[in-house]
């Protein structure tokens, strides 16, 4: 939204009032839990290694002329953990975000608004409930109305495996196809278009997101969807009941993916690796491969405890709780705003 459009406009004045009221309650919620907020920084020297999103690269020169390449952050994560490390328990971060080469549509801006938080002791069950409480706590009557549909948030919601997902809506068993020739023979069956260089991310997303996401999104409840494969497990920890799967969970809420979150990986030398193939990706994409923050290895090395954290678009939880339907009613000045 434009200025005018907020002076002829007086349901953009409200969004932008009950935006406002909602960052109170986000930050009142976790005072009452806890919880430490952090104000990290959001320009980094070492950006998030995720070879799926683009950093906003900049250089920082000091007063002598001296260059150092830094990048905006694309999450908190790194700085929490390192806070982790130095035995922080409970903390969060609200603060913006920023993630390079994103569509400019009704859910998605370049600058972005996010709540990420860690506890010691927990894992990505406890992240569930904990994701419920707040939501409740926010939206406060129990449903949130939101283009025509009712969503009950004070029901108990939804949690689906990976495996029940993908038996329920695509009728497969995903115990069977957990290698990339594999998914390769099932995305081939299913007459899907195949490259020779496709990953086994690229064809797990090719049938996800044409044949299970849409049906997730269309449930008129909140959905956690859980146990990701391992190959993408990100930085989330891979279940020792059966180590084919990791400790990952995906909150999906009126059409949108809300939230992300994991047990974490404290596993100092497969983190390491996880890094080295994520450069490898990179460099296999043709991407600029970030390098590795040795700060946060450190961190990691020097003993990580047992823990679980989150990140949750607290733009896309405003639009649910307003009822709209572009970013643009919930953020003064996006990126199409300026730039269109």
């Amino acid at each position: 939204m434009k200025w005018l459009d907020i002076k002829n406009n007086p349901q953009l004045a409200e969004n932008l009032k009950a935006r406002g009221e909602i960052l109170r309650l986000i930050r009142d919620f976790f005072y009452q839990k806890g919880f430490l907020e952090i104000d990290g920084p959001l320009m980094v020297r070492y950006g998030n290694l995720e070879p799926n999103l683009d950093l906003f690269n900049t250089t920082l020169k000091d007063n002598f002329g001296a260059e150092f390449k830094m990048s905006l952050i694309t999450s908190p994560e790194y700085t929490l953990k390192k806070l982790l490390a130095a035995n922080f328990e409970k903390i969060y971060q609200l603060s913006k975000c920023f993630r390079n080469n994103e569509p400019w549509n009704e859910g998605h801006n370049s600058e972005f608004t996010m709540i990420e938080w860690y506890e010691i002791g927990k894992d990505y069950t406890d992240l569930m409930n904990r994701v419920e409480e707040l939501v409740n706590f926010v939206a406060k009557d129990g449903k949130i109305k939101y283009q025509g549909k009712i969503i009950e948030i004070n029901k108990p919601w939804l949690r689906l495996s990976m495996q029940e997902a993908w038996q329920k809506y695509a009728n497969v068993d995903l115990n069977n196809f957990l290698t990339r020739d594999t998914m390769r023979t099932l995305a081939l069956s299913k007459g899907y278009t195949i490259n020779e260089d496709d990953s086994f991310d690229d064809l797990f997303f090719k049938i996800f997101l044409t044949e299970i996401e849409p049906q997730i999104t269309a449930i008129s409840q909140p959905v956690f969807l859980y146990d990701y494969p391992v190959q993408m497990a990100a930085l989330s920890r891979v279940k020792v009941s059966d180590p084919r799967y990791a400790e990952r969970v995906e909150l999906y809420m009126g059409g949108f993916e809300l939230a992300n979150g994991y047990s974490e990986l404290i596993d100092f030398e497969e983190q390491k690796q996880r890094f080295l193939k994520d450069q490898e990706k990179c460099r296999l994409w043709g991407k600029p491969a970030p390098e590795i923050d040795t700060d946060f290895m450190a961190a990691l090395e020097s003993g990580l405890p047992v823990c679980a954290g989150i990140a949750l678009g607290v733009d896309r939880l405003v639009m649910l709780l307003t009822n709209a339907k572009d970013i643009g009613e919930v953020v003064p000045f996006t990126v199409k705003d300026m730039m269109l």
